[in-house]
């Protein structure tokens, strides 16, 4: 007997429209609806897929792992108790500076050709079918869609036109890079801080 293929739940309902899925998830779980946007297809399909496959809300499961012994708003408990972390932290400005230079770097190193030749192979054809993806798999890594405007007008519009389309993508990409950065930061300090901890520190 032929094994039959085993379809991810998840990938079938992200075929279908956003706006629907939400709906649908708005009616079994009004209070992770209300947290996920109807774009983020791939979140409110994670939500759904839980439900369907439990018959429990998402939203129900995360309370349930937040109320458990060590558990917090963002999450249950962690995998080994007593961890040791080791967190390189520094000042604000200094951190942006350094990321800043960091794509500067990125860019004298050859990032454009590299996007150019993955565009080429990955993405140009989704792109002509209109069905190019930036929330799954690589796609959705920091550094690619930022430059999505430059690399498909790339030799098809002016010089200047697409110059500026350059730096409108740089400036993109240092600036979701610094608000990853921040991001990371607070996280870190949510997870592993108490409160008194993160008034000791300034935080």
């Amino acid at each position: 007997m032929d094994t039959e293929k085993v379809i991810d739940r998840k990938v079938e309902l992200e075929k279908e429209d956003g706006h629907v899925l939400h709906k649908r998830l708005s009616q079994v779980d009004p209070e992770r609806a209300a947290k996920l946007h109807p774009h983020d297809k791939r979140k409110v399909a994670r939500s759904l897929q839980v439900f369907e496959e439990t018959g429990i809300s998402h939203s129900e499961f995360l309370h349930r792992q937040q109320a458990e012994e060590g558990g917090g708003p963002l999450g249950g408990p962690l995998k080994f108790p007593n961890p040791c972390i080791l967190w390189l932290h520094t000042d604000q400005t200094v951190l942006d500076e350094r990321l800043d230079k960091r794509v500067d770097d990125m860019l004298a190193a050859g990032l454009l050709d590299e996007l150019r030749d993955f565009h080429r192979r990955y993405n140009q054809k989704k792109v002509a079918e209109n069905s190019q993806d930036y929330q799954h798999g690589i796609f959705q890594s920091i550094g690619f869609k930022e430059f999505h405007e430059y690399l498909i007008t790339e030799g098809k519009c002016t010089p200047e036109t697409s110059n500026q389309l350059l730096k409108k993508g740089i400036e993109a990409l240092k600036q979701v890079t610094k608000r990853y950065a921040r991001k990371q930061n607070r996280w870190v300090k949510n997870r592993f801080l108490s409160n008194k901890e993160m008034e000791a520190s300034g935080s």
